[in-house]
């Protein structure tokens, strides 16, 4: 069965704040209405009163804590409950970090797995079936560049980057013949907060060349994602800087992000004294 002519709406996880509100604006300019799903804070209710003043589309919100145990279901229900019909997925919360691992709390490491893992897997796996039956419809999968390092001091971040994005070109695949186009974004520098304004500014001139604004990506994003792109890079420093990464033997790869990671670990540890 092929549903037509019902209004949809695009579901971003993180929605009110950084890359998803971003995001949010983006897909609003664009016409697109919108589910934003976030921590319950007056950020999220903020994004959504100034994007529905400003695009005039229909904003749905839904406050939650993405690490509950039953929050995809909820946030699935939620859809089914109220009738929206998605048709994009934008799975873009997440939450980096940077530690020795063995100094790093048990906590620490399992916020990572179940945010930047467990709710995207699942809430993928849950709107599939329903977007399988639209003429067409889209996932975005936010990775990042960390996905193709094996990042020190940033282990758990960058793995559970690496897990996202070998699960979301495999599920490419699998839907290749299927309504669904799968694609996966993997940006690098983004400041958006405090946080990440030092971890960016750390790294010093060489780091700025890297630095895409969030409108920026988000822009680029979406128009990746409406054409079926693969894999979406924005900046062309950040496409030189992959390329490079493969050429570099594993070796030096490793002590240059060593040197340069110890650097964001340092001013992480000034920052929480």
């Amino acid at each position: 069965m092929t549903i037509k002519n019902k209004k949809k709406y695009t579901l971003i996880t993180g929605g009110s704040g950084g890359l998803g509100k971003a995001f949010a604006e983006e897909c609003a300019k664009r016409g697109m209405n919108l589910i934003i799903v976030a921590l319950p804070d007056d950020n999220l209710e903020n994004t959504s009163e100034y994007i529905k003043k400003k695009y005039q589309v229909n904003v749905f919100t839904m406050g939650i804590n993405l690490t509950e145990k039953n929050a995809p279901e909820k946030i699935y229900r939620f859809c089914e409950q109220n009738r929206l019909v998605v048709n994009t997925l934008i799975n873009n919360a997440g939450v980096t970090g940077c530690t020795v691992f063995e100094e790093s709390s048990l906590s620490y490491n399992e916020l990572r797995i179940q945010l930047n893992i467990r709710a995207l897997v699942f809430l993928t796996h849950l709107f599939i079936p329903s977007m399988k039956k639209l003429d067409s419809a889209f996932i975005l999968n936010v990775c990042s560049l960390s996905a193709f390092y094996s990042i020190p001091f940033k282990s758990i971040y960058s793995a559970s980057k690496s897990f996202v994005l070998t699960f979301s070109k495999a599920l490419r695949e699998e839907l290749r013949d299927s309504s669904i186009q799968v694609s996966l974004l993997c940006p690098n520098g983004i400041k958006t907060n405090i946080q990440s304004n030092l971890r960016t500014d750390v790294h010093g001139a060489k780091g700025k060349l890297f630095v895409v604004p969030a409108e920026k990506i988000a822009e680029t994003s979406i128009e990746g994602l409406l054409k079926g792109k693969r894999i979406i890079i924005p900046g062309f420093m950040n496409r030189l800087l992959l390329i490079f990464g493969k050429i570099i033997p594993e070796k030096l790869k490793l002590k240059i992000l060593y040197n340069e990671f110890k650097k964001e670990l340092n001013a992480c540890k000034k920052e929480n004294e």
